[in-house]
């Protein structure tokens, strides 16, 4: 006799509406009906797309139905039967869609909250809600689908990717100067920046210039005047202390140096006495391995900025540079009075206080097989003193913008190019340089009365700035807002005069006609720390950080719909720096670690990097996607993120390049630690491991302020990629190529 047919277990609940305890006005209208509801959700499942990636959707449609209750989770229920059409199930491990059984599907968890979290994304989506338009990266694990959703579907995109990891993908965290025999490896430019679109730029990109009168209106404008040796040497730093005592060479066997202000000093002879290799020519390649080849130099002062010039192919290399004056020195030894300024010294310009650029030139070697690399035969040299009155230099950026020259840089000196940047007054000043270019001839002090642009939005102070083109300046201000001016048309003949501010110092003649800026928007909440662009293969696209914390991506064409904010983080950091080749931009978080931002998938970003301390300066290479990122321990750390870019579980290696620490023994004495091999870092955010966790408590270590790296910078030209400079608080620059 058969077994009788198992009885359904039923709840014995009594079924009792809830109660209400609040006045529905819409009650009784056929607004959102269940008759529309069921249209809605029948039109839906009607859909032939069948992608996996909204399996999630469809799983959650089939829970808002009436049925799908807490008792159709039963096991035997008919309920439980007429939902498991639109269920996935699990099968051998993995997900499995019962619609498709040979096609993955996506897991549902079985929690509670998470059937009232897709229940509730079900009904946002029938009431009109939409999403960015890019599923959520944990959602899916193709790799196919992870590179669309990064750097999109487009032909050019994909090809620009993939030449990209094919040449550069190998090298772990240093560049290498030459390419091998199946094309890897070595210097070029990012592979969207194409020889038509560089000769465009080169050429037409500057006819505003030399054609439609731009250069010689710039020239009008800018006045300056050649003094005297004794006159700019007052404009260069004076410490109290006029030399630097350093430790250098081998750990363990380093020798203690002296370095005058002003001088230069090639390490090389640190090193030479213990790897010293007889057998191989001066000439060989092979020489150079296990040495340390480059220069250091003393400046005198904290180095702020400094910045490589582009265009330059030539046997010489141009860097700009420039240090913060000091309080005391400002005030030429005179004591400040107690109680300090009385407005917030970020928001108010600054006295004008002298200060000044120093142009360094640096030669390039013509050896056989070292082409490119440093010439260690010659000192550097200093071409140049820019001295000014405005205040502390801020912020510095040559113009990146590729120039072809023509006959009129010829002109008594040969022309440099425009460097912009941003002082103490809070102004944004062009400059646009000129320099003799003979080895031998004497140093240059020019003192720059008025640049050949200058501007400043009203009521606010510019902090950053980033070049557009050869014309365009993007500025991020102190109030939140960004703005661009072009320098290449006059301002209208009737322009709007700057109004007298409470912050801005009286001016003896009358006040001249402002440039308009062509776009001023307010992009955050607050201060801008810093600012750039996607150039060289999206200009029209800005990347912002400010102090709320959240970086942004704006597009210039629409700046209030197109904009998207990435991961917050707790501190405002003022590193942010553009990778052309992954199409992503890079910054760091309160955590120490390098957060890079894809380009279609700013909202999330993908740790790349780490080091020990904050991040006090970052730079990427224009010639290869090499990062290096200084912290406050004086450790510089590199590290190529392409592999972890196009592979997330990809193991990343860093390299720490040297360590810089200061102490104040003997009145100031700084060691270099180099030599660290190369190892792979744990991005996971878990502090397991981690050596600042002393008894379950997280320690943050408090460095001497001259040990940190502030600023750093990879050289833009390609015959000199490799070549890398870092500026310590103690004043020192060092400079050296690091192409393997």
């Amino acid at each position: 006799m058969a077994d009788p047919a198992p009885t359904t277990r039923r709840s014995g609940r009594t079924r009792k509406p809830n109660q209400k305890y609040s006045v529905d006005p819409f009650e009784g209208l056929d607004i959102l009906s269940t008759d529309s509801e069921e249209e809605a959700r029948a039109q839906e499942q009607d859909d032939s797309s069948e992608d996996g990636d909204f399996a999630i959707e469809k799983a959650a449609n089939a829970a808002e139905s009436p049925e799908a209750d807490d008792l159709s989770m039963v096991e035997g229920s008919g309920a439980s039967d007429r939902s498991g059409a639109d269920t996935p199930v699990e099968h051998d491990g993995q997900m499995m869609s019962v619609d498709d059984p040979g096609k993955p599907g996506k897991a549902v968890r079985g929690t509670r909250r998470s059937r009232h979290f897709e229940k509730a994304k079900a009904s946002l989506k029938l009431q009109g809600a939409h999403t960015r338009g890019v599923p959520d990266p944990s959602q899916y694990a193709q790799k196919d689908l992870t590179l669309n959703y990064t750097f999109g579907t487009g032909t050019e995109e994909l090809l620009s990717l993939v030449r990209s990891r094919d040449k550069w993908a190998r090298d772990p965290t240093l560049p290498t100067r030459t390419a091998n025999e199946h094309g890897a490896g070595g210097m070029g430019h990012s592979f969207s920046h194409t020889e038509e679109k560089r000769t465009m730029e080169a050429t037409v990109g500057w006819d505003w210039y030399y054609n439609n009168g731009g250069g010689d209106r710039l020239t009008k404008c800018q006045k300056i005047r050649h003094v005297g040796v004794e006159e700019g040497y007052a404009y260069l730093p004076h410490p109290a202390k006029s030399s630097q005592s350093l430790l250098m060479g081998p750990y363990g066997r380093q020798n203690l140096y002296s370095l005058e202000i002003g001088e230069s000093f090639n390490f090389k002879d640190a090193w030479s006495s213990t790897y010293d290799l007889p057998n191989h020519s001066d000439g060989d390649q092979n020489s150079r391995k296990g040495r340390r080849e480059g220069w250091i130099l003393n400046l005198g002062g904290k180095i702020k900025c400094l910045d490589w010039m582009p265009n330059q192919e030539g046997s010489v290399q141009i860097l700009a540079i420039c240090t913060l004056v000091s309080a005391l020195e400002a005030s030429n030894g005179e004591p400040q009075p107690q109680g300090g300024p009385s407005k917030a010294p970020a928001f108010t310009p600054a006295p004008p206080t002298p200060a000044c650029i120093q142009i360094w030139a640096f030669s390039t070697s013509t050896a056989t097989g070292q082409e490119g690399s440093l010439d260690l035969t010659r000192n550097p040299k200093l071409q140049m003193v820019i001295c000014t009155e405005w205040g502390d230099v801020r912020h510095l950026k040559w113009c990146p913008i590729p120039r072809n020259s023509r006959e009129a840089d010829g002109n008594g000196n040969e022309a440099l190019g425009l460097l912009a940047g941003i002082w103490g007054d809070g102004r944004i000043k062009v400059l646009d340089l000129r320099i003799s270019r003979e080895w031998d001839s004497p140093t240059e002090y020019v003192k720059f009365d008025t640049p050949a642009f200058d501007v400043r939005p009203p009521k606010t102070l510019c902090t950053c700035l980033t070049w557009l083109s050869s014309s365009d300046i993007a500025v991020g201000c102190a109030n939140g807002f960004v703005a661009i001016y072009s320098i290449s048309h006059p301002p209208p003949e009737n322009p709007p005069i700057s109004p007298p501010d409470d912050d801005t110092p009286p001016c003896p003649s009358t006040p001249a006609p402002i440039p308009i800026p062509w776009f001023y928007h307010s992009l955050h909440a607050t201060y801008v720390l810093t600012i750039t662009s996607a150039y060289p293969s999206a200009p029209h696209l800005l990347i912002t950080t400010s102090m709320d914390g959240y970086p942004r991506l704006t597009d210039i064409r629409a700046p209030t719909t197109d904009t998207v904010v990435g991961t917050r983080s707790r501190i405002g950091h003022a590193v942010l720096a553009w990778c052309d080749p992954i199409s992503s931009a890079i910054s760091a978080d309160e955590n120490d670690f390098l957060r890079l931002y894809p380009l279609r998938r700013f909202f999330s970003s993908l740790n790349v990097g780490r080091c020990e301390a904050d991040v006090l300066s970052l730079a990427v290479g224009t010639a290869h996607p090499c990062v290096l990122a200084g912290a406050a321990d004086g450790a510089v750390v590199a590290t190529n993120p392409m592999r972890k870019v196009l592979n997330s579980k990809a193991v990343q290696a860093q390299q720490i390049w040297f360590r810089h620490e200061w102490t104040r023994v003997g009145g100031g004495m700084v060691r270099f630690v180099e030599g660290f091999k190369v190892e792979s870092t744990k991005l996971a955010k878990s502090l397991l491991g981690d050596p600042r966790v002393r008894d379950g408590m997280v320690f943050a270590t408090i460095y001497e302020k001259e040990t940190g790296v502030t600023a750093l910078a990879w050289n833009p030209n390609v015959i000199c990629g490799g070549w890398a400079a870092a500026g310590m608080g103690s004043g020192l620059v060092r400079v050296e190529d690091l192409a393997l």
